[in-house]
């Protein structure tokens, strides 16, 4: 497997949410969706670990959408809007989402968001053709994803890279820590 410094440049899109020193020894892209409870109880969990190594600049983290649900779409797009405007504290934000995450009432995520909406968010095809070039470069790797689902977490560290599908907590928790 190769280092991250041989990996080249990640093909992240410019409005990806980075957050985290970029030369960190370890590096998270978690792709979620804002109306995924999976990715909403994940991320609640790994929330506090997440602030104590990107504070203690261990950690880069990135989030990346991929919209299973597409009612999700105008969150999305609303957060990367507030992404512009708030940068790093927009991790706050992304925990605040999913804590109001109601799969009843999925208004409640919108109306924190609305204060942030701006007319050149990211649309749907950058958000899925984002996902398909990272999928497409990890596998030029050598890294095979067979599952795609959210959440998903690509965690580069040690001339590795692991792929976590799913809600799998103590997993990437574990992975990040060590």
């Amino acid at each position: 497997m190769q280092t991250p410094s041989q990996l080249g440049e990640l093909p992240l899109p410019p409005w990806a949410m980075s957050f985290g020193n970029p030369n960190a020894p370890v590096t998270v892209i978690e792709l979620f969706d804002l109306h995924c409870p999976y990715c909403a109880w994940a991320h609640t969990q790994l929330d506090p670990l997440y602030k104590k190594l990107v504070g203690e600049g261990k950690l880069r983290l990135i989030f990346l959408d991929l919209i299973a649900h597409p009612d999700a779409l105008l969150a999305h797009q609303y957060l990367h809007c507030a992404y512009r405007q708030l940068g790093n504290k927009t991790l706050d934000l992304i925990t605040r989402l999913y804590e109001a995450y109601d799969p009843q009432d999925t208004g409640k995520q919108l109306q924190l968001l609305q204060q942030y909406r701006c007319n050149d968010a990211p649309s749907a095809t950058d958000f899925e053709n984002a996902a398909r070039a990272l999928v497409r470069y990890l596998a030029q790797k050598g890294v095979r994803i067979t599952q795609l689902g959210t959440p998903t977490f690509i965690i580069i560290k040690n001339g590795t890279i692991e792929v976590v599908v799913g809600a799998q907590v103590d997993r990437v928790a574990s992975l990040i820590s060590q």
